[in-house]
C-alpha cells in the first residue's frame, strides 16, 4: 500500500508479509546514508503477561525487555553481530524504552547484507544460563554507572514522585536487585511472547533505487529480499497477547523530594503527571505536540518568561523540557540547573498551573503552531529521525506523517481541551543538591 504526504512530500509504502511482519518504506532519493530498524512492541512497560501457549500470568524481573535486548547481539556460535555489521562498514545500535525495543543499523553500502544480518540476528535467539550470568555482571556495572549521574537520578527521582507503580518510576535497566533474578526461562518465555513477527515492524528508510541497483523496480526487490528472508525460517502461530500494565490518574505520588550528590550547582525537575486515557489514534501523538506547543508558549526561549527566569537568576542559561506520552500514561518535564531551586520550582509550577486556563492571542498560537510543525518537516532530512520515530508512534496507534500534516489544522479550542491537566495535585518536583548544601537554606 502507497501512501502519499502532500505537506511532508514524503512516499511511504507498507506491506503486511504472511508471518505478520509489518515493513514500511520510506525512500528518500538521493540520500547517501540508509536507515534500517526492526522493533517489536515490547519494552519496560510489560512486566506482568501470559507467556505464548500458557494460560496464566506470569510476572518477570524488571529490567528484562533490556536485558533480552543485550542478549540477542550474542549469536548461537559465539559471534557478536555487532562485529559482523562494523566488518561490512554498518554502525549497528539497539535501544530500549518502556515502549519499545529497537535494532537498527547505517550505512552508505551493503545494505541489502546488513537487512539479511538485522533480520537474522533478531529471530536467532541464543540464550544460556553461563551466559545470562555474565551479562548480569555487565548489566550490574551500566546501572550503576546511571545511578551516579546527576541528571538519570534527577529524573528517575521525578518519576517516582509522579508515578505510585506504573513502570515509568523505574530505570529501564531494571534494577541491580531485579536483574540478578533473570533467568534464561524468563528471556525464552519474553522472546517467544514478543518477538513474534506479528508484534514486529521493519522499516527501511533511504535511496531504495541506488540500494536495489540494478533492479527495474526497486521496491519490489526490496520486499522480495524481505520476504525470501522470512521464508526460510518457521514461525509458530501468531496469537493474541495478554499482558497488565498499571496504570494511574492524575495524582501524583509524592509532591516533593531531594537528594545529595557530589555536584557544583544544584538540579531541579517540574513534573506534570498526565493520566490514563483511551487514545483514539493519532490521539497520544497529537496530545504530545500540543502539549509541546503549550510549552514553547508559556516558559520557551522566545518568551518573556524565560528572559523573566534570567533576569531573576532563576536559570543557569539553559531550560530543558519534554513531554512523553506513551498512550498509556505520561509526564510533562521541565528541568535547569539552578542556584535558586526552590524560586524555580515554585515559577514553573505557577506558569503551569496558569494553564488551566489557556488564552492565547490567535497570532501566538498560529506563530508557536508553524515552529512546531516546522521543526517535524526539518527532521525529515533525517533518515534516523524518520525511522525511529514512525516505529515508536506506530506502537502508540498513530501515523507520524499523517499526525504532523493534521497539526495544520490545530485550533486554539484544541489547546483548551487539555486544561483538565494542570491540577495542583498532578504536579511535582525533585531536586539535586551539592553535597554541602543545607537543604533549610536554599533559595
Amino acid at each position: 500500500m502507497e501512501r502519499n504526504y502532500r505537506i511532508l512530500q514524503e512516499k511511504l509504502y507498507h506491506e503486511e508479509l504472511e508471518n505478520g511482519l509489518s515493513v514500511y518504506v520510506v525512500p528518500k532519493p538521493g540520500f547517501k546514508k540508509t536507515f534500517a530498524c526492526f522493533a517489536t512492541k515490547y519494552g519496560a512497560l510489560i512486566n506482568r503477561f501470559v507467556p505464548y501457549g500458557e494460560k496464566e500470568y506470569i510476572d518477570v524481573p524488571l529490567g528484562i525487555a533490556h536485558f533480552l535486548e543485550h542478549k540477542m547481539f550474542e549469536m548461537p556460535d559465539g559471534t557478536d553481530a555487532a562485529e559482523l555489521f562494523a566488518k561490512m562498514g554498518l554502525d549497528a545500535n539497539a535501544s530500549t524504552s518502556h515502549l519499545l525495543t529497537a535494532y537498527l543499523f547505517s550505512g552508505t553500502a551493503n545494505i541489502r547484507e546488513g537487512l539479511n544480518l538485522l533480520l537474522d540476528f533478531v529471530q536467532t535467539p541464543h540464550f544460556t544460563e553461563e551466559s545470562v550470568l555474565r551479562e548480569q555482571g555487565i548489566i550490574a556495572q551500566e546501572l550503576k554507572m546511571y545511578l551516579d549521574d546527576p541528571n538519570e537520578a534527577l529524573h528517575l527521582g521525578l518519576m517516582r514522585n509522579l508515578f505510585r507503580a506504573y513502570p515509568l518510576r523505574y530505570d529501564v535497566g531494571g534494577t541491580l536487585e531485579s536483574i540478578m533474578k533473570i533467568t534464561a526461562e524468563h528471556l525464552h518465555k519474553c522472546y517467544r511472547t514478543f518477538y513474534h513477527p506479528s508484534n514486529m515492524a521493519l522499516i527501511v528508510v533511504g535511496d531504495i533505487e541506488k540500494i536495489m541497483a540494478p533492479a527495474s523496480n526497486p521496491l519490489t526487490a526490496l520486499l522480495d529480499l524481505i520476504k525470501e528472508n522470512q521464508a526460510k525460517k518457521n514461525f509458530k502461530k501468531p496469537l493474541d497477547i495478554r499482558k497488565n500494565i498499571l496504570v494511574e490518574d492524575g495524582k501524583v505520588n509524592r509532591a516533593s523530594d531531594y537528594a545529595k550528590m557530589d555536584i557544583s550547582v544544584p538540579k531541579a525537575a517540574i513534573g506534570l503527571k498526565l493520566p490514563y486515557e483511551k487514545y483514539n489514534k493519532n490521539e497520544a501523538l497529537l496530545t504530545e505536540l500540543k502539549l509541546k506547543i503549550l510549552l514553547e508558549a508559556t516558559i520557551g526561549p522566545m518568551t518573556d518568561a524565560f528572559q523573566e527566569m534570567l533576569d531573576l537568576e532563576l536559570i543557569n542559561g539553559n531550560l530543558y523540557y519534554n513531554v512523553c506520552c506513551d498512550g498509556f500514561c505520561g509526564f510533562v518535564k521541565v528541568q535547569a540547573n539552578t542556584n535558586k531551586p526552590k524560586q524555580f520550582v515554585a515559577y514553573i509550577k505557577n506558569k503551569l498551573l496558569s494553564l488551566s486556563d489557556i488564552r492565547f492571542e490567535e497570532e501566538i498560537f498560529n506563530r508557536f503552531k508553524k515552529a512546531t510543525q516546522g521543526s517535524f518537516i526539518r527532521a525529515m532530512n533525517s533518515p534516523e529521525y524518520i525511522g525511529y520515530n514512525y516505529l515508536r508512534y506506530l506502537f502508540t496507534d498513530a501515523d507520524m506523517f499523517q499526525a504532523i500534516e493534521s497539526f495544520g489544522n490545530l485550533k486554539i479550542e484544541d489547546l483548551q481541551a487539555l486544561e483538565r491537566y494542570f491540577r495542583a495535585d498532578s504536579l511535582a518536583d525533585y531536586v539535586v543538591l551539592p553535597k554541602n548544601f543545607l537543604f533549610s537554606k536554599i533559595q
